[in-house]
C-alpha cells in the first residue's frame, strides 16, 4: 500500500474518532453554561421546625421560603413527614402566595394522619414556583 493511501487512512480514520467525539464534549460544554445559574424552588424552602402535635398526634413542619425568583409567585411545597426509621409516614402539602421577590413567607404543613411514634423528620419532598405576575406577549 502507498505511503499516501496510509496518510488518508490514518486522517479518514482519525476524523471518523475525534469528530464525533468533539460534538459531545462542545454539548456538554454548552449544557453546562446554560444551566449554570440555574435554580431550583427547593433552594428557596427551609424547614424552619418539625414536631409532633401533643394534641392530635400528627405530625407537624413549618416552613419559612425566602424568594430567590425572578418575579412575584406562589410557592407550593410538598413535605414528606418520616418515623424514626426514616421510612414514609405521610406527607403534606403548604402554600405561600404572592411571594415577592427577596421576601419571606410561612407556611404549616400538618400530616393527614397521627403518627404513633416518639419522633418525627420532615422533608421538602418537592416544591413548585408558579409566577403571579403577567407575562407581556409580542401580538403579530
Amino acid at each position: 500500500m502507498s505511503r499516501w493511501a496510509i496518510v488518508v487512512l490514518v486522517v479518514v480514520g482519525s476524523l471518523v474518532v475525534l469528530v464525533p467525539l468533539g460534538g459531545i464534549v462542545a454539548f456538554i460544554y454548552v449544557m453546562g453554561e446554560n444551566h449554570k445559574n440555574m435554580r431550583f424552588p427547593s433552594d428557596d424552602v427551609t424547614v424552619a421546625r418539625c414536631a409532633l402535635d401533643p394534641a392530635a398526634g400528627r405530625p407537624v413542619a413549618e416552613l419559612s421560603v425566602t424568594s430567590r425568583a425572578a418575579r412575584e409567585g406562589t410557592f407550593r411545597v410538598t413535605v414528606e413527614f418520616q418515623g424514626e426509621r426514616e421510612k414514609a409516614v405521610g406527607q403534606g402539602v403548604g402554600v405561600v402566595r404572592d411571594l415577592a421577590v427577596g421576601a419571606t413567607g410561612r407556611a404549616t404543613v400538618v400530616g393527614a394522619r397521627a403518627y404513633e411514634g416518639s419522633s418525627v423528620r420532615c422533608l421538602v419532598y418537592d416544591a413548585v414556583f408558579a409566577s403571579t405576575e403577567p407575562v407581556a406577549t409580542a401580538m403579530p
